[in-house]
């Protein structure tokens, strides 16, 4: 058997020397890191109603004396995808993201977040910002009316919102009138001139589920449809 025996000074300095390189290891990281300069890092963003998608662009410019490599640039939601048009950045180049957000069935503000990757860092470098308005041409609020066995028999109030820029106006109204009364009551003006329904069961002892169909139009023959819920539990 071969023992082999270390001096406790010489473990001090192994262990030294080993504690001394993390902290290199970090600092080139992060100077690789400082040394990006970006033209900007968050945008907003207002769809119009009949874009199907739009999209941004974040510029970078390596400011510092090393090649710099951009591994990987990641989406929050898959509605978010992105175009990187070169990874690697010798000293003074530049490269853009292009950030496209699609739509799909999405209404109302939607935050979009893109966290690019270094290739010497296990975090990201930066989190890019993509905040997307998408208008709501009519919408109701609330989207649901329920009535349980304990609830009031009465009707519910849902206040129609219409953004006046598309839709300046009520078409149609449709639901079962065998089953619900509905009363169109005109707009508060302290309330952006939404219009109310009154919504009631005719017959609160039997179970119901159904839905009203709002239908709005506005300038250039423009549509839009809001739909409300209605749900009986006796």
């Amino acid at each position: 058997m071969i023992l082999i025996y270390f001096y406790p000074s010489l473990v001090t300095m192994l262990m030294r020397s080993i504690l001394f390189v993390f902290p290199l290891i970090a600092c080139a990281s992060f100077l690789d890191a400082s040394t990006l300069v970006w033209d900007q890092t968050e945008v907003r963003i207002e769809m119009g109603p009949d874009e199907e998608e739009v999209r941004a662009s974040f510029k970078v410019t390596n400011g510092g004396e090393k090649v710099v490599r951009i591994a990987r640039v990641e989406s929050n939601c898959g509605c978010t995808n992105t175009i990187l048009n070169k990874k690697i950045l010798p000293p003074g180049e530049s490269t853009e993201i292009v950030a496209i957000f699609s739509k799909g069935k999405r209404q109302g503000l939607n935050r979009n977040r893109l966290q690019v990757y270094l290739d010497s860092q296990v975090d990201a470098l930066v989190t890019l910002k993509m905040n997307v308005q998408i208008p709501a041409l009519i919408e109701a609020r609330p989207q649901i009316v329920y009535w349980k066995p304990e609830s009031l028999k009465s009707s519910l109030p849902v206040r129609l919102v219409m953004d006046k820029r598309y839709i300046d106006q009520i078409l149609q109204i449709d639901y079962d009138r065998s089953r619900l009364t509905v009363t169109q009551e005109p707009g508060d003006p302290k309330k952006n001139g939404a219009i109310v329904l009154k919504v009631e069961p005719k017959d609160f002892s039997k179970l119901y589920r159904g839905t009203i169909t709002v239908y709005g139009g506005g300038p250039d023959g423009r549509k839009a449809e809001a739909r409300v819920h209605a749900f009986v539990q006796p």
